[in-house]
């Protein structure tokens, strides 16, 4: 850890609050969550070995399938324009005589179950030869160009929160606990690649915003794994917010949006991450999957954080 880091965690110390809720908890909590929110976050087990949809076996702490929450896109409307997030209550941030050493012992507990679903016996190797994959009811008429989509939540009204604070409140911390979690879903998997792409913004919406969540995330997952980030991918078009088409209008908006930048010949042959938050219809990915294949890149597996299931 160099001088500054050493600054800042002096100064700004993390992990002391749950990123969610606010409730006090021990540093040591995995990805900085105390214990109801961690319970109530779906991490996917098993899903699509195509798309990544949890639609083959999902893992929910403690919750039964009859109580999971369901969102449409009139919900991300809703949130999109009214910038909604969770921000926890008074009773939870002045929470005292918090047993969090209880909380902290669970939560391993739980995340090591979740560990275990993986294990080293899946007998798979994606390493070194690509897969083909049967189809989901989501993906099976679909023509993704993308090999592989993983992702690592399902969304809900708490796995949201931590994206939507990302990328509307400007709270960039949270991309160095979405990189964590996706780092551990590459480990899971067993996987690797040889260079991690960030999905770009157009630069009108990056003014605004200030940041790329998306590069946020992709230079914490580069250094948690030592893949070198490219930014290769220019976003040509600033086009409409894809919430309120339907899969034919995504399709036009997007097409000829994206390019990849000159002098990125280092991709070609290659097998690359290329990173975003949200996997909701993979319109977006999958239009920046079609220019990386025809510029040459070998293999692309899409990692991104949050997905709804289909069910």
């Amino acid at each position: 850890m160099n001088y500054l880091s050493l600054i800042m965690d002096f100064f700004f110390p993390q992990n002391i609050t749950c990123l969610i809720c606010q409730k006090p908890i021990d540093p040591n909590n995995t990805y900085s969550l105390c214990k109801d929110c961690f319970e109530e976050m779906t991490f996917i087990k098993e899903e699509c070995p195509k798309c990544g949809k949890p639609v083959i076996n999902r893992i929910n702490f403690e919750k039964d399938d009859d109580e999971e929450d369901k969102f449409t896109d009139e919900d991300i409307k809703e949130i999109e324009d009214n910038c909604i997030i969770l921000t926890g209550n008074s009773e939870s941030k002045n929470a005292v005589n918090l047993n969090i050493y209880d909380d902290e012992e669970y939560i391993l507990e739980k995340f090591e179950e979740y560990k275990e679903g993986y294990g080293v016996n899946k007998n798979k190797d994606l390493s070194s030869s690509k897969v083909e994959y049967s189809r989901c009811k989501f993906c099976e008429n679909k023509n993704f160009y993308f090999d592989r989509a993983i992702s690592c939540i399902e969304y809900c009204d708490k796995s949201k929160v931590l994206v939507l604070s990302l990328k509307y409140y400007g709270n960039t911390y949270m991309s160095r606990y979405i990189a964590q979690v996706m780092r551990d879903k590459l480990e899971f998997e067993q996987l690797s690649a040889d260079y991690v792409i960030p999905a770009p913004l157009h630069k009108k919406r990056m003014r605004t915003r200030g940041f790329n969540q998306a590069e946020k995330i992709a230079s914490y997952l580069s250094d948690y794994t030592k893949i070198p980030i490219i930014d290769c991918i220019k976003r040509n078009r600033n086009t409409k917010r894809l919430y309120a088409l339907n899969k034919f209008q995504r399709e036009k908006e997007l097409k000829n949006a994206f390019e990849v930048k000159d002098g990125s010949e280092k991709i070609k042959c290659k097998r690359v991450l290329l990173i975003d938050d949200i996997f909701t219809t993979g319109t977006t990915v999958n239009e920046i999957s079609k220019k990386l294949k025809i510029y040459g890149v070998d293999e692309i597996i899409v990692l991104t954080f949050l997905t709804r299931n289909i069910d």
